[in-house]
């Protein structure tokens, strides 16, 4: 079996490194030059919850290197997506599946149409993971990992790739209610991630506060009315304690959102509340509180992005856009 990671940052490398250890694959990384040189170096280093240890693999930064792959992974950021679909187009061409496993809504969607293939499948992780430095990940919680797919053709190579993730040690659930299980990420995001960008703190600091507790109470009501009127079937019945329930079971977690504001980069506020806003405009359902909780994110990344004269500071406009049409109503 041969597996490409495209997109082997902290996620991705943690994916791909698990994947090497299990044995029995080929697994080759995507990734930026500085890990990737490091990777090449001295292997993969894995610190945190699940020990210490590392794993040779093969590690690149151009997948054109590559010809043939069984599984092509993209644990790209959101907005990246499409960029590294492009990048892949010649293995899906050549018949691999796509295994879209990131955050936010509609992406697999995305790479469908792009690449004209319905050889794809989505999954979700409650894994965390942060790069600590280029060649090193440190493993900060264990969760579980849904996978399925849109396309009932597609159930053995569902069945196949999560076989695959659980002999490499991962907690894993398949599921025919793919949106259910990516709308119920999503709301637990929309909840914790921006609170948590916006103050700092980690999951287990977020729900141990009441008042912050209260936020993230509304953000989960307005994205789970969202859902509802779409309807989607949530993997839960009660989406605001599973939320909470999520925050003080991966208490140590510095969610991924916080992540890229420590380090400046640009977030996936635009796919995941954004997106959340621009489907209640849609159904014409209010969202004050997402609104609020995105704007504060947009503009904190927008101050730094500008700083640093970043691609993201170009197209901030995304959420301007929602916030005009959400508001003209």
């Amino acid at each position: 079996m041969k597996i490409v990671i495209m997109g082997a940052g902290a996620i991705g490398s943690l994916y791909g490194g698990m994947l090497g250890l299990a044995g029995g694959s080929e697994v080759i990384l995507v990734g930026r030059r500085p890990h990737v040189e490091a990777i090449r170096r001295g292997g993969l280093k894995f610190k945190g919850v699940l020990g210490d240890r590392a794993v040779r693999l093969k590690a690149i930064d151009d997948p054109r290197q590559i010809t043939q792959a069984d599984f092509v992974f993209i644990t790209t950021k959101t907005y990246d997506t499409l960029t590294a679909a492009s990048r892949v187009r010649h293995l899906a061409d050549s018949g691999a599946y796509i295994v879209v496993l990131q955050n936010g809504l509609g992406t697999e969607k995305e790479v469908e149409n792009a690449l004209s293939t319905t050889r794809v499948l989505r999954a979700t992780t409650c894994m965390g993971a942060l790069v600590t430095r280029p060649g090193e990940i440190t493993v900060t919680g264990q969760g579980l990992t849904e996978i399925g797919s849109h396309h009932v053709e597609n159930v053995d190579a569902v069945e196949q790739v999560a076989e695959l993730l659980r002999h490499a040690g991962f907690e894993v659930k398949t599921s025919d209610n793919i949106d259910g299980v990516v709308w119920t990420k999503t709301i637990v995001n929309c909840g914790v991630n921006p609170v948590g960008a916006l103050t700092g703190l980690t999951n287990g600091e977020v729900y141990s506060n009441k008042a912050l507790r209260g936020l993230v109470l509304r953000l989960v009501k307005e994205a789970a009315k969202v859902a509802d009127g779409l309807g989607v079937k949530l993997t839960t019945d009660d989406p605001v304690r599973y939320t909470l329930g999520t925050a003080k079971a991966t208490g140590a977690n510095v969610n991924s959102m916080l992540q890229d504001i420590r380090a400046r980069k640009k977030t996936e506020i635009d796919s995941i509340t954004g997106e959340v806003i621009r489907l209640a405009h849609e159904l014409g359902i209010e969202t004050p509180a997402s609104e609020a909780v995105c704007a504060l994110v947009k503009a904190l990344e927008l101050q730094y992005l500008r700083s640093t004269g970043s691609r993201g500071a170009a197209e901030s406009t995304s959420f301007d856009e929602v916030t005009e049409a959400t508001t003209s109503s």
